[in-house]
């Protein structure tokens, strides 16, 4: 039941408002309204005048340990580029600014924090309320990320983005849930400290083994006594996990990947040399241009683009291609590949604009039988071009 002596207050607090105008929208009216009962239920008193001063001094008391919170979260939190984290935080201290007591102690400007929970905020608190809910459990986030090397962190991302397609730092709502995974997964395999924070397949399957089945797994208790938050996220996590199926364990956490082998070869020649290069070649009988062609110190990039120059019979181009060696062949794949945005080197059977590389490439797939095109894709993936190499 609503005290009769709130409307006459609510009024006269009003025309303090007003302060010599005499136009209010009905939306300002409403937040003044809201404002005063969320100062009045925190505070005692008699009157409805003492418990809304009251009620200020301890909403006062409340808003200066809050920031003393946020000026622990400024000075610990990492961010790692991640852009909603980092505006999100400056955004907050805005509120710090712009808190209005008396006409706005209601208020929740939540379209301002991009930046998510893993947890999040129970969708009926107000004022500080809200923001003393989000910065304790963003505090608790900050304090597990700050606490593990940051250069396991870093290794996590990166592999996250190339799982991801795309620029973790847009991507990226919650760094803490990510993270708070990996480390789930690692403490049920009995990891040590020191080690990354990726798992492999076998390890995987492992942890996601043990988390759907054991409810409060023994290695996790000294995480949970830190912070029951961290108990209610691990339970959010099973749940996902057991809503998983089965096959789809080995992509639950993000896997440690092969490092691969780098192909690197010579740079591109000066344009000097590449014309000393082709008046030689064109004074040269046709074994000498084969070798020309295809010798080991010629940059890749300088070989497609000669091929696109020499004027040669096809027949003298398949010479040279059968004369290549193996890691120039992979060059050549990983090189249309990229170019092309293709996933595998199967697709290249696909591509519509086909040179010389690419024809040699189509027929080079069409004559490998089941086996050895298996071989060829596993050859593949354990390489990469150094960064030079057609960039």
């Amino acid at each position: 039941m609503i005290d009769p002596t709130f409307y006459p207050f609510y009024f006269q607090k009003l025309q303090e408002r007003l302060s010599g105008t005499s136009v209010m929208s009905l939306e300002q009216a409403e937040t003044i309204q809201q404002s005063l009962e969320y100062v009045l239920k925190h505070g005692e008193g008699e009157t409805l005048p003492i418990r809304f001063e009251q009620g200020k001094k301890q909403l006062e008391k409340k808003l200066t340990e809050l920031q003393r919170l946020y000026q622990f979260i400024q000075a610990n939190y990492q961010s790692f580029g991640i852009e909603s984290l980092d505006e999100s935080i400056e955004e907050i201290g805005g509120f710090f600014k712009h808190y209005d007591l008396d006409y706005g102690a209601a208020e929740v400007d939540q379209a301002f924090i991009d930046y998510q929970l893993a947890i999040p905020v129970p969708t009926h608190l107000k004022g500080i309320d809200f923001y003393e809910c989000y910065l304790r459990s963003l505090a608790t986030e900050v304090l597990l990320v700050k606490h593990l090397p940051a250069d396991q962190i870093t290794e996590l991302l990166e592999i996250y983005q190339e799982k991801l397609g795309f620029d973790y730092r847009q991507d990226i709502n919650n760094l803490f849930e990510i993270i708070f995974r990996q480390l789930i997964g690692r403490l049920l395999v009995t990891k040590k400290q020191n080690e990354s924070l990726l798992l492999s397949r076998e390890e995987t399957e492992y942890a996601f083994n043990r988390l759907k089945i054991e409810s409060k797994p023994v290695e996790l208790v000294p995480l949970f006594n830190r912070s029951d938050y961290y108990h209610q996220v691990f339970q959010q996590l099973q749940k996902v996990c057991r809503e998983t199926p089965s096959e789809d364990a080995v992509h639950f956490f993000i896997r440690s990947v092969p490092s691969k082998k780098r192909l690197t070869f010579s740079q591109t020649m000066p344009q000097s040399s590449f014309n000393q290069w082709l008046k030689a070649y064109y004074i040269s009988n046709r074994a000498e241009r084969i070798k020309l062609l295809t010798d080991k110190d010629l940059a890749p990039e300088d070989f497609i683009e000669l091929l696109e120059i020499v004027e040669e019979d096809s027949e003298f181009r398949e010479e040279v291609f059968k004369r290549l060696n193996k890691n120039f062949i992979i060059t050549l794949y990983l090189w249309v590949i990229k170019g092309n945005n293709l996933s595998n080197p199967r697709e290249i059977l696909d591509l519509t604009e086909a040179g010389d590389i690419q024809t040699f490439l189509k027929n080079h797939l069409k004559t490998l039988s089941g086996s050895a095109l298996h071989d060829l894709l596993q050859t593949i993936n354990m390489y990469q071009l150094s960064k030079f190499d057609f960039s």
